[in-house]
């Protein structure tokens, strides 16, 4: 059967999480293309259901898939040049905690792109949790699809306050990524550590700058003085990395 009609309850609750406040109420967000349903599934997040777009019917075949018109599926999905399929998927229950290997904080970014960036970088890096306070939301489409399926491979907290995220990091090395702060390729990094990475416009907050045990920076040539937080939040990760191993 295919489902035809926009006021069909399924697909104006898939709509509905377009809206950020009720993804937080029901917990569910929305992940579209191909190879993020099949990501979905590779590393065992929840799916709560599978949509296909009806000219793309024969390409999928994904298990208890529900087929839609394409005038509903345009409903549904934020992206202009789709492949043809979707999923509702549960977030991931990752309780507030200490993390339990290095951390990268989110002091008030606001970029869905940079965020989705650095989610993926920190995968990449082998850190365990990312701390996003008072930024932009995690399971926005554009963050979703600039971390590429990274969302499933990492415990992801929302918090409102920096303290709060400072509270959980006793015992962590916090180092904060901050132009008048030490060489980061000479800096060393302990067991574990928690980046923390400013707003792209007013950078820190004072409590993370007051806070931090270590503020590094990138040098750099031709009198620039700073990079897109993606970049640089990524360099340093590696470098942090670099010495983990």
């Amino acid at each position: 059967m295919v489902i035809t009609s926009l006021d069909n309850a399924k697909i104006v609750e898939v709509a509905k999480l377009a809206d950020k406040k009720y993804r937080k109420l029901t917990g569910q967000y929305v992940i579209e293309g191909a190879r993020l349903v099949c990501d979905a599934l590779k590393h065992g997040a929840k799916l709560v259901s599978v949509y296909v777009r009806e000219s793309n019917a024969a390409d999928f075949n994904f298990n208890d898939q529900t087929v839609v018109s394409d005038r509903v599926f345009a409903k549904m999905c934020e992206t202009v040049n789709s492949q043809g399929v979707l999923a509702v998927v549960e977030k991931r229950d990752s309780p507030l905690s200490k993390p339990s290997g290095n951390c990268l904080v989110l002091d008030g970014l606001q970029d869905p792109g940079n965020v989705g960036t650095l989610i993926r970088t920190a995968v990449a890096c082998g850190f365990t949790d990312i701390y996003a306070v008072n930024s932009v939301d995690l399971y926005s489409p554009k963050v979703l699809r600039s971390a590429m399926s990274a969302h499933f491979c990492v415990k992801l907290h929302e918090l409102e306050s920096i303290e709060q995220a400072f509270a959980l990091l006793n015992g962590v090395q916090t180092v904060s990524a901050h132009m008048g702060g030490t060489n980061v390729f000479s800096a060393k990094f302990n067991k574990r550590v928690a980046l923390i990475l400013g707003n792209e416009g007013n950078g820190l907050s004072d409590y993370s700058l007051k806070h931090s045990a270590k503020t590094v920076a990138l040098p750099m040539e031709n009198g620039f003085e700073s990079l897109n937080v993606a970049v640089a939040g990524s360099v340093i990760m590696y470098q942090i990395y670099s010495q983990s191993k």
